[in-house]
């Protein structure tokens, strides 16, 4: 067993951090203990972080990992796509996130590189492509255009699928799921990057969202909408889907409807707090301007309310395009609004919790995955450091040293204690 120490230890509970030491052992985690060092196996390597901080793995559960052209380019190579994606996923690990739920891009073909070690990531859950409807967003096709390509190539990148009435929303559904997609993604709203639809807009009936409902739950999964506005998200709680993303414009009552349906958010802040800008808001539809100037302060306001009411929120990056940095941005902006214990825990817990992995990942507990992160500082009085890659500087997944910038001879210590003995 591996032992790390540190004087301020995150469990991802919400709970303030402890002093102690966390034991990693075969890919787990064997031990966590508060108070003072000691008590270890004879001969289980010790490592004293002094400083730094102890942390679960990050979790974004809002990734577009594949979106690397937005809109999506049908015409660009498959060489560039792929090393564009590939790099992205080096991204998130470096900067501490061993956990991506992909919504819209990334399919199981990634996932089988990853698996085999052949690309370096994190753990992913991808949904295939975003299941649209015609002239729904993702809808990303030329004005006028009635050509069905979407720039898709399966086995690495489907960023989107229109669909419109049972069977073909049945078909979107079950050929995402057999292309390695963990969970499915739905647009029932409008979207700030829409071409032709209003944020406004409700999106799918509500017999073709039971449809695709159906679908997941008989593979043992679940649905996840692209949900801006209350109206949108009643239209799904009454069709069965469990999660619903951004969430920037709601109201109590729907809010109290989530929480009575068991559902889940994710906050995505960071990306709608660019359009408080003058300038990104500029690069908008005139009609979407109005929305965005309200986004941000209706998004903390959502958020929230939900935190209030007992729905899990977790968060996300939604970031989109190559050299995808700052991801954890996202928890920062989020300690701003709920504080930054909540903040860790959402990206944390919460997040485990909404991906339905809460028993494997999202906490420092015995028998979970040994995934933690070291960062230098203390969130609770920077949570800003998470903007920092260069501040992550100890990235664990499954047990597996992904990353060590520690200064020396920190970092050959740690080298040592996780190198198998020969």
């Amino acid at each position: 067993m591996v032992r790390l120490s540190s004087a301020c230890i995150f469990d991802g509970s919400g709970d303030p951090p402890f002093a102690g030491w966390v034991g990693v052992s075969h890919g787990r985690i064997d031990r966590v203990s508060r108070g003072p060092v000691g008590g270890g196996a004879l001969g289980d390597p010790l490592v004293e972080l002094q400083e730094f901080t102890i942390l679960p793995g990050l979790i974004d559960a809002h990734s577009h990992l594949g979106l690397v052209g937005f809109p999506p380019d049908p015409g660009a190579s498959v060489a560039v796509v792929a090393a564009q994606i590939f790099d992205n996923l080096r991204l998130a690990l470096d900067e501490g996130f061993t956990t991506v739920r992909d919504l819209g891009g990334l399919d199981g073909g990634v996932v089988d590189a990853v698996r085999r070690g052949l690309v370096e990531g994190p753990r992913i859950l991808p949904s295939g492509p975003i299941i649209s409807q015609t002239g729904g967003h993702g809808d990303w096709r030329g004005a006028f255009s009635h050509d069905r390509r979407s720039g898709n190539l399966p086995g690495l990148l489907q960023p989107s699928v229109l669909a419109d009435g049972l069977a073909a929303v049945r078909l979107a559904g079950r050929s995402a799921l057999r292309d390695g997609a963990a969970q499915l993604k739905v647009a029932i709203s409008g979207g700030f990057s829409s071409d032709f639809d209003k944020l406004g807009d409700v999106q799918f009936s509500r017999d073709e969202l039971e449809a695709l409902v159906a679908v997941a739950r008989a593979s043992h999964t679940y649905v996840t909408a692209h949900a801006h506005h209350a109206e949108a998200v009643r239209l799904g709680l009454d069709a069965g889907v469990e999660c619903f993303e951004h969430g920037t414009f709601l109201d109590s009552d729907t809010v109290r409807a989530m929480h009575a349906g068991g559902a889940g958010l994710v906050a995505t802040l960071s990306i709608v707090e660019h359009y408080q800008d003058p300038n990104e808001r500029r690069t908008l539809r005139p009609d979407l301007v109005p929305h965005a100037e309200a986004a941000f302060p209706s998004m903390c306001k959502s958020v929230r309310m939900a935190v209030d009411a007992g729905v899990t929120v977790g968060c996300g990056s939604d970031l989109t395009g190559p050299n995808q940095r700052r991801r954890g941005r996202e928890i920062a902006v989020r300690a701003g609004v709920t504080g930054p214990l909540e903040a860790v825990a959402a990206a944390t817990s919460s997040n485990a919790r909404i991906l339905r992995m809460d028993g494997e990942i999202g906490a420092l507990r015995e028998r979970m995955a040994a995934d933690l992160v070291v960062v230098d500082g203390d969130p609770r009085d920077d949570p800003g450091l998470f903007e920092d890659g260069r501040r992550v500087r100890l990235v664990v997944r499954a047990g597996r040293l992904c990353k060590n910038t520690l200064p020396e001879p920190l970092a050959q210590a740690v080298t040592s204690a996780f190198t198998p003995a020969q």
